[in-house]
């Protein structure tokens, strides 16, 4: 998987706070992930507290959880959120800090995406973008409200979605900051015509900041499976061959039945 992450310098906006997170959590598994929210927990912005968390978390689980990644995914999005929870000070009349998260969990040629808050996960295949997420929130710019974030509820479980990747598709996460400058033509646009997943970066990056001022952040991730697809061409000609020699031998057979009921005297 060809991964890219890009960020926006500019300066959060009313005390927000970007993270990400873009590495191997164990052999075989990639973890990208985006965080957007307000307020600090021991000095550290809130997400930058999530990201750590969920990396974290999963980098233990994965390892005895390989079996069922989306059970791994859903535990490390609760112990983020507890994590939060208990060092924010938030109650139910007044919420210290929180964070909006959007995780995908790769494993092999399979995205397991989990979800909460304002950020997005998509997809492009075959030039077409859908959106794997549904933001939690009420209402419309400025008015919009998020509805759960990480950290201001005790239990949270988040939305989780699993879906198989092939080759070509291209996985994009992004922080509110950045998909709200941005249409859907435009992220669709970006990812058809960009030659690799920096390339995407840098234009979506570059609309957003002629729009807006807010920090964003933006992870691609592409996949390529060239080495399946070489694996699976190799393995055709061997099954020809196979069933071939299969038909060969059975047309061998039936010659020799004929023939021994010819020559055998009456």
């Amino acid at each position: 998987m060809e991964i890219a992450v890009g960020s926006r310098p500019g300066a959060p906006q009313q005390g927000d706070g970007e993270a990400f997170v873009a590495e191997i959590v164990a052999p075989g598994i990639v973890l990208l992930a985006v965080a957007h929210g307000f307020g600090r927990i021991r000095e550290r912005p809130a997400p930058a507290v999530a990201a750590q968390a969920i990396r974290d978390n999963l980098k233990r689980r994965v390892r005895c959880e390989r079996r069922d990644p989306r059970a791994a995914l859903s535990a490390a999005f609760s112990a983020a959120n507890a994590r939060i929870y208990a060092h924010s000070g938030s109650t139910d009349d007044f919420v210290a800090s929180g964070t909006s998260l959007t995780a995908a969990l790769i494993v092999g040629d399979h995205a397991f995406v989990g979800h909460v808050g304002g950020t997005r996960a998509y997809l492009s295949r075959a030039g077409a973008l859908s959106t794997l997420t549904s933001d939690d929130a009420l209402g419309e710019g400025p008015l919009r409200v998020l509805t759960r974030t990480l950290g201001t509820q005790p239990t949270l479980e988040p939305a989780l979605a699993h879906l198989r990747l092939m080759h070509g598709d291209a996985l994009l996460l992004s922080s509110g900051a950045l998909h709200e400058l941005l249409a859907d033509d435009e992220i669709a646009d970006a990812l058809r015509v960009a030659v690799t997943s920096e390339d995407v970066t840098a234009r979506l990056l570059a609309i957003a900041g002629i729009r807006g001022e807010g920090a964003g952040t933006v992870i691609v991730g592409r996949a390529f499976h060239e080495l399946a697809t070489e694996v699976e061409g190799a393995r055709r000609p061997i099954r020809e061959t196979a069933i071939a020699l299969a038909v060969m031998l059975f047309a061998a057979v039936v010659v020799i039945v004929l023939l021994h009921g010819f020559l055998t005297p009456g």
